[in-house]
């Protein structure tokens, strides 16, 4: 299959996603991941994911995996876009997130049934227990360190993200040779901040951009551009 081919699915899967957190915005079931609120009077515990986000993330976990995959060709011709690039950075990250924080409440939620017998999706409680605070910030912890490897590992493999392939365009290596996976994570890292500090983004694009060879300020540090699929 083509990148070109499976970026409609993702393109669907995205709507579809959007469309659902929508619709179940005033439910209770929508949560995912792991909270904790401790303060002097009150203290409350939440973790699980629902079903549907447990299927939407078992979903883009496959897309992913299937988007690492399929075929990309090559060469193509440099994509100086930067709107693109900045949203598919947004899907990225957004997707990365929340695919992450499901696994994570999942995980919750079954530690919770080996303690009380009794498995929920959600849990939320307002009795303290041992361990609370090392599954609530150690699971908001190992999130973000995982975060990076949704850009990392298809980009040291010069295939696209699901949020490039959506948008029309893969992050190539100036050479033959592909970026190394260190290096693909520091650029992931790189990126995130990028598009937490967008205003310095784009004025930093403005003033140092190359446009027939598709590159912006973060791309020269690792020899890199963007190019549009074919």
């Amino acid at each position: 299959m083509k990148a070109l081919t499976l970026r409609w699915f993702l393109l669907e899967y995205l709507i579809l996603l959007i469309s659902v957190i929508a619709i179940s915005s005033g439910s209770n079931e929508t949560g995912v991941g792991v909270s904790l609120n401790w303060t002097n009077d009150d203290y409350s515990f939440a973790a699980g994911a629902s079903p549907w986000a447990v299927a939407a993330a078992t979903v883009g976990v496959f897309l992913f995996v299937v988007l690492y995959r399929c075929e990309i060709p090559t060469p193509s011709a440099p994509m100086p876009n930067l709107f693109r690039r900045f949203v598919a950075g947004l899907i990225d990250w957004a997707l990365a997130l929340l695919i992450l924080a499901c696994f994570i409440g999942l995980i919750n939620a079954f530690i919770e049934y080996l303690q009380t017998g009794t498995f929920e999706w959600m849990i939320e409680r307002q009795e303290a227990r041992h361990w609370d605070v090392l599954r609530a910030f150690g699971g908001v912890l190992i999130i973000f360190a995982l975060m990076p490897l949704y850009i990392a590992i298809p980009m040291s493999k010069g295939r696209p993200t699901p949020g490039a392939c959506i948008l029309g365009y893969c992050i190539k290596p100036d050479s033959e040779s592909q970026l190394t996976f260190s290096s693909a994570m520091l650029r992931a890292l790189l990126g995130s901040i990028a598009l937490l500090g967008w205003p310095c983004w784009i004025m930093a694009y403005l003033y140092k951009r190359d446009k027939e060879h598709g590159k912006f300020w973060l791309d020269a540090p690792f020899g890199t551009h963007a190019e549009f699929l074919r």
